[in-house]
């Protein structure tokens, strides 16, 4: 019992494979959907998160008394979002390290014809950057995960688009984008 007088939830009934096991089948499926679906994290990385999340729970839950289910899985939510947190934090720095600077498109169409390879590719790479940030979420997606050999059938899970109207999107952005680059719009 704990000091309110209500009877404590635990799982101290159950050794550490068992209740890794236990808090599976209880959360990790609920997590993983959670990861994919509000944080749009890759699969790899949601199922690492899940199992660090289990990990923690089962190494720091015996310090705290729940009265009830409903707030040891609250206990376990907090856990995984502080992980989430971290994540996307740690990555937002990653990306910000390789962030190209924001040059218009503009500017960019007007440099100078005599440029070395490098400097072309460069300004290519920039344009390129600078229209993808101009593009909805949903398109980026769907370009980045094309690109990366993924089918048409797991992006509509992710961009809410019917499977059968993906071909054309990708087909037509990806024109758009290299029209574009190559200075024909």
């Amino acid at each position: 019992m704990n000091n309110t007088g209500r009877e404590s939830y635990q799982l101290t009934h159950l050794d550490r494979n068992d209740l890794i096991s236990e808090l599976y089948n209880r959360y990790g499926r609920k997590l993983y959907a959670y990861a994919i679906r509000t944080w749009h994290i890759n699969e790899d990385e949601s199922w690492d998160l899940v199992y660090r999340t289990l990990y923690k729970v089962i190494d720091s839950y015996s310090k705290y008394s729940f009265t009830n289910e409903e707030k040891f899985g609250s206990f376990v939510f907090r856990i995984f979002i502080n992980y989430l947190r971290n994540h996307y934090r740690d990555h937002k720095k990653e990306f910000e390290n390789f962030k190209i600077a924001e040059v218009d498109a503009e500017t960019i169409q007007n440099q100078p014809e005599a440029m070395l390879p490098e400097e072309s590719a460069n300004v290519k790479l920039r344009l390129l950057n600078a229209e993808l940030d101009k593009m909805e979420d949903w398109q980026r997606i769907l370009l980045l995960m094309r690109s990366d050999g993924r089918p048409y059938s797991e992006i509509a899970r992710y961009v809410d688009k019917p499977e059968e109207q993906l071909k054309v999107y990708y087909q037509r952005l990806k024109k758009l984008l290299t029209d574009k680059i190559n200075g024909q719009v």
